[in-house]
């Protein structure tokens, strides 16, 4: 039956006077209470052109519309996930928020929701609170998602058990194992990091290499540093453990680990591949303090291919790791799980290439 906007049974008539006033120099939202006044509906007939306007004659929709437009009105997204089970929300939880990396990787999540008519809901504390809930899904409960991404970049079983225990689809951007009852999306290391190692190897002697990574138990750094190792394989040779050095994604990092090294042992005639532009950046800056020309000096490659890597001089050879494309694909994994929950679980792989440029170029 087509709601023609009467009253119904059940139905609260509209009113026929306005709140009152809000006190003077103050305004406040309007409420459903609000629109139904103005339109000469119930609220209930407000409440389904709002979910369900297939239910409701066109006129009737056409004058709630009219009314919630000149009103402002925002419907409560709390009180209608607990009244239908849904608030078009998706939550998007990470480890962080700050750096080009995840900037992008938000654009990208936040495009696809709009263009899948979902909003985004995103939070910095992919962490544990206690040893029972995440904290990054605290204010994910009650209704306020019909869905969480959940960003894990280091071994944490007990996060996600947490987050599957809120009772809504997730999906996980991280790099586990095959075979997860989950829908995931991964960064496909391989190619990009055995391109630029083979780049590399091209001008400098295996034993001349070295990878500088983030934290050692960090799913990224342990993939990268993996290929990098096995790439160098392929020529016949071993590396070794002083070819590899482990710290925290940050420009300070490469700084130092060059100032180390530069004391050590020295920096010219090296390869460095860095586990991201950042450490690469710090790695150029110190060569740069110490004399040294990049790249006739030292050779340098980041990962991430961030904007700044085409601005810089020299401009930074990297790994481009789309971040857009990752968080995209989360969106479209939570709205696929939401749309039919039965459905296999999908594994995304987000493809990584080398961008070959100066910072690496072989001496003439």
């Amino acid at each position: 039956m087509v709601d023609s906007g009467m009253a119904e049974q059940g139905d609260a008539p509209p009113r026929t006077t306005p709140r009152e006033s809000a006190p003077r120099g103050r305004s406040r939202p309007a409420s459903i209470e609000d629109v139904a006044l103005r339109a000469g509906v119930s609220t209930a007939t407000v409440s389904r052109v709002l979910n369900k306007p297939e239910l409701v004659a066109a006129e009737t929709s056409e004058r709630v519309h009219r009314a919630v437009e000149a009103l402002a009105y925002r419907p409560n997204m709390l009180a209608k996930g607990l009244t239908t089970q849904h608030t078009r929300v998706i939550g998007l939880a990470l480890p962080d928020i700050f750096g080009e990396f995840y900037s992008e990787l938000l654009r990208g999540a936040d495009n696809e929701a709009h263009q899948l008519g979902y909003h985004l809901l995103v939070s910095s504390e992919a962490r544990l609170n206690g040893d029972t809930q995440p904290s990054c899904a605290g204010g994910y409960v009650f209704g306020l998602v019909d869905g969480l991404a959940l960003m894990v970049t280091e071994p944490n079983d007990a996060l996600i058990a947490a987050a599957v225990r809120l009772g809504v689809p997730v999906a996980v951007l991280e790099a586990r194992t095959e075979g997860d009852d989950l829908d995931s999306i991964v960064i496909d290391n391989e190619a990009g990091t055995r391109a630029a190692t083979a780049h590399l190897l091209a001008g400098t002697p295996a034993d001349m290499l070295r990878f500088v990574g983030g934290p050692k138990s960090n799913f990224d750094t342990q993939a990268r540093a993996e290929f990098f190792s096995a790439e160098v394989a392929r020529t016949g040779a071993t590396l070794r453990q002083d070819q590899f050095a482990f710290g925290d994604y940050s420009t300070q990092w490469g700084e130092k680990w060059a100032g180390a090294q530069f004391e050590r042992s020295g920096l010219k005639g090296l390869g460095v591949l860095c586990a991201n532009d950042e450490i690469a950046f710090g790695v150029l800056q110190a060569a740069q303090d110490a004399g040294l020309a990049v790249p006739g000096d030292i050779r340098i490659v980041g990962f991430d291919d961030s904007r700044l890597s085409g601005l810089i001089r020299p401009r930074l050879s990297s790994v481009q790791v789309p971040s857009a494309a990752a968080g995209a694909a989360a969106v479209r994994a939570i709205v696929r799980r939401i749309v039919d929950p039965e459905l296999a679980p999908e594994r995304v792989r987000i493809p990584t290439r080398f961008i070959a440029r100066e910072s690496s170029a072989m001496s003439k």
